[in-house]
């Protein structure tokens, strides 16, 4: 076995699994009760059902991640929410500009945690 993963890190993997799953859940089989519950007003579910499944899909790797405890298995699950978070940020950004509701700045902020979070224990564990 190769370096063991921080405990801050297997925390930090296992929260994102946790939220992926939940936010999984949410969108993929009730993406409906989601968009009257934050008032988005959307008449085709079908993207909010891919990113139901692209976020069981991504917290569902952190889960591998955090039960491999290593460094050199994780690293790779570790970069690609890299990229998935910087490029849902961004994303957030641009609807917030544009009409997101008040319930995206949760999600903006939740995202901008989890990418903190994973560039600190990221750069710690390369140490």
């Amino acid at each position: 076995m190769g370096k063991e993963l921080l405990k801050g890190l297997e925390i930090v993997l296992l929260v994102h699994f946790i939220v992926g799953l939940i936010l999984g859940i949410i969108f993929l089989f009730i993406p409906e009760t989601y968009c009257t519950l934050v008032g988005v007003t959307m008449t085709d579910h079908g993207v909010l059902r891919l990113i139901g499944a692209a976020s069981l899909a991504l917290g569902g790797s952190s889960f591998l991640a955090y039960r491999s405890k290593d460094w050199e298995k994780a690293k790779l699950l570790v970069q690609m929410d890299f990229i998935w978070l910087a490029s849902a940020i961004l994303g957030l950004i641009w609807w917030l500009i544009e009409s997101g509701p008040v319930a995206a700045w949760w999600v903006f902020g939740m995202f901008i945690a989890f990418l903190i979070a994973f560039v600190y224990f990221y750069i710690l564990q390369e140490k």
